[in-house]
């Protein structure tokens, strides 16, 4: 059974990530190994167990760790830093000191590419917080060329 990452549920086929569990393994061991060099707000914290939990939902239920871009806890108010966190991680987890840090050896052949996918879907997400205007709750807009939504979990 394959996983599926996309920016959400209106995105097109071709824009979906599409691994096996062992790539989704290895992709989210990379993102999060590559996490492990950064100093991390609370929120970036939130997003990271995000992406663990999806590891160990993978290990425990193989091909239902799939996620939408925008069931992440995203907040509209650091939603620029966070993605600009994630972009960072992302540039990290394609350098050869993370991929040797794994108890195994990643394909790079077919997780880097998709590395590079999560990062464009990312950049979608970042794009979109751009739109976030006062204290609205909610964006439901284009993010790019790309339409999402995505509500405010900041804490009140």
């Amino acid at each position: 059974m394959s996983n599926i990452i996309r920016l959400n549920e209106t995105a097109p086929r071709s824009e979906w990530i599409v691994m096996s569990n062992q790539g989704t393994d290895s992709f989210l061991d990379l993102l999060i190994t590559a996490a492990d060099t950064f100093e991390k707000t609370e929120h970036q914290e939130e997003l990271l167990s995000f992406l663990r939990d999806q590891k160990e939902i993978n290990d425990i239920a193989p091909g239902t760790a799939g996620f939408d871009l925008k069931e992440m806890p995203w907040r509209v108010g650091t939603l620029a830093d966070d993605a600009d966190f994630l972009l960072r991680v992302t540039a990290e987890a394609q350098n050869e000191s993370v991929l040797t840090k794994l108890p195994y050896d990643a394909d790079r052949d077919i997780v880097i590419p998709r590395i590079r996918q999560f990062a464009r879907l990312v950049e979608y997400m970042k794009d979109g917080a751009k739109a976030f205007r006062g204290d609205e709750n909610e964006y439901s807009g284009s993010a790019g060329e790309k339409q999402c939504t995505f509500q405010n979990t900041t804490k009140k």
